[in-house]
């Protein structure tokens, strides 16, 4: 729902990604859609080259939409789809989703723009969704409900684990300030959550509201599946840390990722249920993150695992 408006008139552009989601698209789309809202908005839809009928799907029940704008690319951006939608996008404030997850309710998006209108000294303000695993039918609460109602600073991000739903945020568009690479993709293309993230909190607080706005599916019955579920905990790790590494390139300054790095060493050290093979690591781990960050790390396990 909401009004129709003229190019110059935005408030808030919705960039919505997708990629081979043909048994999700229609139900993420028409949850933004069927939102009861009061502002001028657009909804930039970018495929990013499916090969199933996503593309299809899109043309057929959104073409003639005059608030939704398809962007229907014939070759894969190789990573780089948020990248270029976050500068097709003319609104005042940014809302970032996938095709594959879904509002809930019809007021999520005007709670959020209220909030933000009302609190200019905020560079953005987010809720929290649900997690849906399609596998077993669970659903819990994602992202540490102990920010509800609080603000969430660049310290807070890098020294006290305090992560928000990027997927569940509403911001200023900032991507035209040049105060930064933008380029999220060339620190790894497929995570690009860590990169924007540091580069909202860049330009300023956040503040979470206990709001359910959505639910985010992290595993699928049908079509593509999710980042966690394709890779090894091994390989999630060494991209996040390489993720870190690369970042002073793009914000042009020199921030201590110990704490993070401390935070992705844990979770890998966690997937091991074995002392001995985790044993077998500790080269492998501290070539990645240094000895002080693998000891302490590698230390807590082997404890848990023993007791």
């Amino acid at each position: 729902m909401g009004t129709d408006q003229k190019a110059g008139d935005v408030l808030v552009s919705i960039c919505l990604l997708t990629y081979n989601q043909e048994n999700y698209i229609k139900q993420a789309v028409d949850s933004i859609v069927n939102q009861h809202i009061k502002f001028c908005y657009e909804l930039l839809i970018a495929d990013d080259a499916s090969t199933d009928h996503t593309r299809q799907i899109l043309i057929e029940n959104y073409s003639n939409n005059k608030n939704i704008r398809l962007i229907l690319r014939n070759e894969n951006s190789g990573g780089k789809n948020a990248y270029f939608v976050f500068y097709e996008a003319k609104g005042k404030y940014l809302y970032f989703c996938e095709g594959d997850d879904y509002w809930i309710g019809q007021d999520g998006l005007q709670t959020l723009v209220d909030w933000l209108q009302n609190h200019s000294e905020f560079v953005g303000v987010c809720g929290r969704r649900i997690t849906l695993s399609e596998k077993t039918g669970n659903m819990t609460l994602s992202y540490d409900n102990t920010c509800d109602n609080k603000e969430i600073t660049l310290d807070d991000f890098l020294k006290r684990n305090r992560v928000f739903d990027m997927s569940g945020t509403l911001f200023k568009n900032f991507f035209n300030d040049n105060k930064y690479d933008y380029r999220y993709y060339l620190a790894n293309p497929i995570v690009g959550d860590i990169t924007i993230s540091l580069y909202i909190l860049l330009h300023g607080k956040l503040f979470q509201l206990d709001k359910i706005l959505g639910v985010y599916r992290t595993d699928r019955i049908k079509g593509v599946n999710s980042y966690n579920t394709t890779r090894t905990p091994k390989m999630i790790f060494e991209e996040h840390i390489r993720i870190l590494s690369y970042l002073e390139k793009l914000i042009y300054v020199k921030l201590d990722y110990s704490k993070l790095k401390e935070k992705y060493t844990s979770w890998y050290v966690n997937s091991f249920i074995s002392t001995y093979d985790l044993l077998k690591e500790i080269v492998y781990i501290w070539s990645k993150v240094g000895i002080r960050i693998a000891i302490h790390c590698i230390k807590k396990r082997i404890n848990d695992i023993r007791n």
